[in-house]
């Protein structure tokens, strides 16, 4: 428990992260694929990391799969020439992605508008070259290959196996709840709340004298750190890193989720995650031109829906709850 500025206490961890935990832990259990829920929450923490940036920044950056592809091969390496423990191996990713982030933002955010969007774009394929050029580390086009994933060691002697695919889901829905409450408690806290003011009105966030390029640097940062933290579960999930992880491809993958889901909220690019892996999963079974009907489906969810899914649920919520707080007076 932690107390409030007004003397009450605040638990933990929010309502809302409960109800989420309980629903995605019954993913595996109702899809028809089991390997598929790891990597809906993998993509899920992905959209959310990047949501940092658009959704509270208001930084539309191109350069995620360069994170997510700094902590994918990061991870893996560690694991192929260290053998080290899961958890410092994803450690490591997150780091690189932390560096890489601040690396790709403190020479973007000098930018502003289409000029910011075009460096984040050639960074990202900056990184992709120099993946694709250095074979002897990366194995190039091939990707990297034979990633191991040991057993989640607790104490010596006693492992957690993590090899089959609901252990391993298990696995990442841990790691998964607890970067959100961590996302959580960051965006909810007087940081969260400038770089809202950043996103919504810079000059007047300048004037009464916050830094914005140090608080742009600093989302860039964390959004890097988390964005990592899904390449390094990538990688183990795979059990490979492809060159694919770093392509341009995989940071339209996450703007994508992070606008059908719906941008400055948490909640969202979760739905978005979930809606688009599901989906393009049932679809491309149908069809094998799926990609034209998920096409249209986001124009029109783009066009008629510009809070996203989350924000049509909320709002309808919302409308819910008027309608019976007016019931109850009329009464």
């Amino acid at each position: 428990m932690i107390e409030t500025a007004l003397g009450k206490k605040k638990p933990l961890i929010d309502r809302e992260i409960i109800v989420l935990a309980v629903i995605l832990l019954f993913l595996p259990f109702v899809l028809p694929y089991k390997s598929l829920t790891p990597e809906i929450l993998i993509y899920a923490l992905g959209a959310v990391a990047f949501n940092i940036l658009l959704g509270y920044t208001g930084m539309l950056s191109f350069g995620q799969g360069a994170l997510f592809g700094a902590g994918a091969y990061m991870t893996g390496l560690v694991l192929i020439h260290l053998q080290i423990h899961p958890l410092l191996a994803l450690l490591c990713g997150c780091l690189i992605g932390a560096a890489t982030a601040f690396i790709i933002g403190f020479f973007s955010i000098r930018q502003v508008g289409i000029y910011f969007v075009m460096l984040t774009l050639a960074f990202n394929q900056l990184v992709y070259f120099i993946v694709y050029q250095w074979k002897g580390l990366t194995g190039g086009d091939d990707g990297l290959l034979d990633v191991p994933r040991p057993d989640f060691s607790i104490f010596p002697g006693v492992e957690i196996p993590i090899q089959t695919n609901l252990q391993f889901f298990l696995f990442v829905w841990v790691i998964f709840i607890l970067a959100i409450i961590v996302i959580r408690r960051i965006l909810n806290s007087s940081f969260g709340r400038v770089l809202v003011a950043i996103k919504e009105n810079p000059e007047r966030a300048a004037a009464i004298g916050y830094n914005i390029q140090h608080y742009k640097l600093a989302a860039f940062v964390v959004s890097g750190f988390f964005t990592g933290l899904a390449g390094g579960l990538y990688a183990l999930f795979m059990r490979m890193v492809p060159i694919t992880a770093v392509e341009l491809f995989t940071s339209t993958d996450f703007i994508i989720m992070s606008l059908l889901g719906g941008l400055g909220s948490l909640y969202g690019p979760i739905a978005g995650a979930v809606i688009i892996k599901i989906a393009s999963e049932i679809v491309s079974a149908i069809w094998a031109r799926w990609l034209l009907v998920m096409g249209v489906t986001f124009i029109v969810c783009i066009l008629f829906m510009p809070g996203g899914v989350w924000g049509l649920v909320t709002a309808i919520i919302e409308k819910r709850k008027t309608a019976a707080m007016q019931t109850m007076r009329s009464q």
